[in-house]
């Protein structure tokens, strides 16, 4: 009898107790570094370097991934991969544990043009979300749209030294390519975040109960886990702490559908860390189409505003109701 020539790689099935520690471990971490922007007061925070905080945080869930995956090796193979037995039968296949790479969803990055097509798709789909996000806000009566842009001719004058209104084309492309080299720039940076909630999370969350379960199950944890950060002003500014939390948790399940759909279909976390790291490169789009003196109210308006929610929210939506092999894994 000759043996299988082929091999599967399969998502095991993570005994809930390991589940368990990876989000605790994650929670802990990200209390552990938000912490003292906690305890400083707001002139102590004002001058604390963010981007030190926000990228160590933005870690803790690649931490916790790798936590559980070293607690979860540890297990039997007929307790990770027995769900996978019918599966390997009719494939004819040889089961391949997952690496670490492979449960952090790092790999595969074959083929080539999946993944680039993917992350191509990725950073224009999160891109249009960001803009198109501005004009509904405005229809909504939630953000202040002003399409003369006033601060971005402001801006573009002195940068210039002169008078920028037949400018205006040019230097919202000039524009728009610097934000699509921040997003690339900046993928690795967002890809630790990917690696714990889409990598390691989403796809175990699956096996158990479905797609849609992990949607909503992920969101929840990934919204919750902001939690220190939220408590002082991040996001939402000085909104009260348990209705950021709301809109957090909200706007993570949204988003967070659509960025496990990017991770499953791609077979990798590439693509979803592109659009999370076009998220924070096209937040600036706000503050360019705003109304000059208008305060935007990041409840309500931009991507991460309920009105933000409407379009990726339809998308996930369609995703989860009618495609239905939207969220199966990549072969």
């Amino acid at each position: 009898m000759s043996l299988p020539t082929n091999t599967l790689t399969a998502t095991p099935r993570t005994p809930l107790v390991i589940l368990s520690v990876f989000v605790l471990v994650t929670l802990g971490l990200g209390w552990i570094v938000g912490l003292p922007l906690i305890l400083m007061s707001p002139e102590e925070r004002s001058a604390a370097p963010d981007d030190v905080f926000l990228n160590l945080f933005m870690l803790t869930p690649a931490i916790a991934a790798v936590v559980a995956y070293l607690m979860e090796r540890r297990q039997p193979p007929g307790v990770l991969y027995g769900h996978t037995a019918a599966e390997r039968e009719q494939a004819g296949a040889q089961l391949k544990s997952q690496t670490i790479t492979d449960a952090l969803g790092i790999t595969p990055l074959r083929p080539v043009g999946r993944l680039l097509a993917w992350s191509v798709l990725a950073l224009l789909l999160f891109f249009a979300f960001s803009l198109a996000a501005l004009p509904i806000g405005a229809a909504l009566g939630a953000y202040p749209l002003d399409l003369s842009m006033p601060i971005f001719v402001q801006d573009l004058s002195s940068r210039l030294g002169r008078e920028a209104t037949e400018f205006i084309a040019t230097g919202l492309l000039v524009e728009v390519g610097y934000i699509f080299s921040g997003a690339v720039l900046g993928v690795v940076i967002h890809a630790g975040m990917e690696m714990g909630w889409r990598g390691y999370l989403f796809p175990r969350l699956q096996v158990r109960w479905g797609a849609r379960a992990a949607v909503v199950l992920t969101g929840i944890v990934s919204g919750l886990w902001y939690a220190p950060l939220l408590a002082v002003g991040f996001f939402y500014g000085q909104t009260p702490v348990f209705l950021a939390l709301a809109l957090m948790v909200g706007f993570s399940i949204i988003i967070g559908g659509v960025l496990a759909w990017l991770r499953m279909r791609s077979g990798s976390i590439w693509p979803a860390a592109f659009a999370q790291s076009m998220i924070s490169a096209a937040a600036i789009l706000h503050f360019w189409f705003a109304e000059a003196g208008a305060p935007t109210d990041f409840r309500v308006a931009t991507l991460q505003g309920v009105t933000g929610w409407i379009l990726p929210g339809l998308l996930l939506l369609g995703l989860l109701i009618f495609a239905r092999r939207a969220y199966a894994p990549a072969r």
